[in-house]
């Protein structure tokens, strides 16, 4: 089973929706797991739009990648430049991948302006993660 490390900075909103993701697409078949190099609480809005999907991460707690900086990856995914910098003298795998979205947690506006956003990135992601997983041969 190939492990997966999804790594950002907060561990919020973009490295649990991939990581999610990331189950969901491979049927459970690929060991992943999200960290943050200064984890947060999850956003409220990470949750509601992954269970739009169906995928119920109200128990989410964010890891901090110090749990992790002895583990072996075969693919880690950076998606900040502050991950991306850390990962790269911290952390060992075989590949690195570094794919930034854009913060939905900057979208000024009322909760359906925010959701969309959040949303966006969602699917951004999932079409992302389609094309990403098929060439590395996990989906």
């Amino acid at each position: 089973m190939k492990k997966v490390l999804v790594l950002g900075t907060a561990n919020s909103v973009h490295t649990p929706i991939m990581a999610e993701l990331i189950k969901h697409l491979t049927f459970k078949k690929v060991d992943v797991v999200s960290a943050g190099v200064h984890p947060e609480k999850i956003h409220p809005m990470t949750v509601k739009v992954l269970l739009e999907m169906g995928i119920d991460v109200s128990d989410f707690q964010p890891k901090s990648i110090n749990e992790f900086v002895h583990t072996q990856f075969d693919i880690i995914i950076t998606t900040t430049e502050i991950a991306r910098n850390y990962v790269s003298i911290l952390v060992n795998s075989k590949t690195k991948i570094h794919k930034e979205f854009d913060d939905p947690r900057k979208v000024e506006g009322n909760e359906i302006i925010v959701q969309k956003a959040f949303r966006q990135v969602r699917d951004e992601m999932h079409e992302w993660l389609n094309e990403f997983l098929s060439r590395h041969r996990l989906i």
